[in-house]
């Protein structure tokens, strides 16, 4: 028997991509599907934006999963997540959308895929609202190494 649909409210806390990249990682994680509305309620342009359409389609390729919804604007996505794939992965939402976010939604993902992960992820690195390069290079990638996660290599090329 199939797991009921789990439901998630985008509006709730504050209101924006935070609730988004969560839920959305934990639903690939747990193999369970969720449908988030309201999404990005509290911000001034609600809905996806292409930095969270870009986020979610990565999910939907790290689980080999389906994405039901995606497009900018939207505010319902369903996701439907498969079996978690280690490969090369990548997003670029053709903005300065940051990086660091699209590292929030897909790493816990790639941590449980089948073997070893290369995420290229392109974007913007210094973005408000959102962790910073040298916090995620200088803070963050040390921490998780330690848990054996392993960055080989990173490339910073700023869109102009």
């Amino acid at each position: 028997m199939a797991a009921a649909m789990v439901e998630m409210d985008g509006s709730i806390m504050e209101g924006g991509g935070q609730i988004l990249r969560v839920s959305a990682a934990l639903s690939c994680i747990n193999g369970a599907s969720i449908r988030i509305n309201k999404i990005r309620a509290g911000r001034g342009t609600p809905g996806l934006r292409p930095q969270h359409l870009s986020g979610l389609e990565l999910v939907r390729d790290i689980c080999c999963g389906n994405l039901e919804g995606g497009s900018v604007g939207s505010t319902e996505v369903t996701l439907t997540p498969g079996k978690i794939k280690a490969g090369n992965h990548t997003a670029d939402p053709q903005t300065a959308g940051s990086v660091g976010l699209l590292l929030q939604v897909s790493l816990p993902c790639a941590l449980y895929a089948d073997g070893p992960s290369e995420l290229c992820l392109k974007g913007g690195t210094n973005a408000d609202m959102a962790p910073q390069i040298d916090y995620t290079i200088k803070v963050f990638k040390p921490i998780v190494e330690k848990f054996g996660c392993w960055c080989k290599k990173y490339c910073l090329v700023p869109k102009i």
